[in-house]
This record gives structure tokens, sequence and C-alpha cells, in this order.
């Protein structure tokens, strides 16, 4: 695959796998929570940790696919565009 395709950057690829792995861990913690039969309250709240941290793994693989594949002249535009991200999710 060509660069404009997938994630090439070795520093980039352990970013983005460390902070699945974070995720993955909030998931099974959720699961716990759950099972140990923790109050709605705190379920509710890890959920919304476990929610901001895909909107921002997906906020941050956006701009690296943006920054890697644009030209850097667009700085001003992928600022916006980030911005933009962020509102709809």
């Amino acid at each position: 695959m060509t660069k404009y395709n997938c994630i090439v950057d070795e520093e980039d690829k352990k970013y983005f796998v460390k902070r699945l792995n974070i995720i993955e861990g909030q998931i099974r913690g959720l699961a716990g929570m759950i099972n140990d039969e923790r109050s709605y309250e705190e379920v509710l709240i890890q959920l919304g940790a476990f929610t901001n941290s895909l909107k921002t793994l997906g906020r941050d693989i956006l701009k690296n696919y943006m920054t890697s594949n644009l030209d850097a002249k667009n700085k001003k535009e992928i600022d916006e565009i980030v911005k933009l991200y962020n509102k709809l999710v």
C-alpha cells in the first residue's frame, strides 16, 4: 500500500496501538464493573471516559492522515478540519 492509504511511520503505529490497548483495557474494565454490580453512575462515568478516548484516537488518526498526505502549507486548513471533527463527535 502507498503512504496515502495506511499508517507507515513506526512511531505513529506504536502510539496508535498503545492508545488502542488502553481502550481495550477500558472495555474490559467496564465489563468487570457491570459484573461486579457497580453503580450506574460509576459505569456511566467510565463509559464517558471510554467514549472520549475513542474520540481522541479518531481525531489523532485523522490529523495524522492529513499531515502525512497534505502539503505543509495546508496547516491552517488541517487545524480547521480537526476543530470541525471535534465538534461533530
